[in-house]
């Protein structure tokens, strides 16, 4: 039995039959001396060589995945329900300021007219 490790997914498998796992896709018992305790982002496999990206890569691989998740966010917020958010935060404020002189709170249609108005 060797161990084996997917060129492209990094699946590894310490104990494996390898004429069950072909070398176009799978490296037998492969050096990983170099990427021990490195997250698998940064492994590259070069022949059936697994090594470190440099450190500029791994920046690039780390910016890539902080936009990607900038991104997922921005798909999650829509513009409605952000200045739904926005009116209500407004809302809660103006009827705090409002209860702090003695005056009557505003309602939702009062702060959508009051919106329309500066349109």
């Amino acid at each position: 039995m060797a161990a084996v490790l997917h060129r492209t997914t990094f699946a590894y498998r310490a104990s494996a039959n390898t004429p069950d796992f072909s070398l176009l896709d799978w490296i037998i018992n492969p050096d990983l001396s170099a990427v021990v305790g490195q997250p698998i982002k940064y492994w590259v496999v070069t022949g059936d060589i697994v090594s470190l990206m440099d450190q500029a890569a791994r920046d690039a691989v780390d910016l890539a995945e902080t936009e990607a998740r900038k991104d997922s966010i921005r798909d999650q917020i829509d513009v409605e329900s952000l200045l739904k958010a926005f009116a209500l935060v407004v809302l809660d404020q103006t009827n705090e300021l409002r209860s702090d002189h003695g005056r009557a709170a505003i309602s939702v249609e009062q702060l959508k007219t009051a919106i329309r108005g500066k349109l």
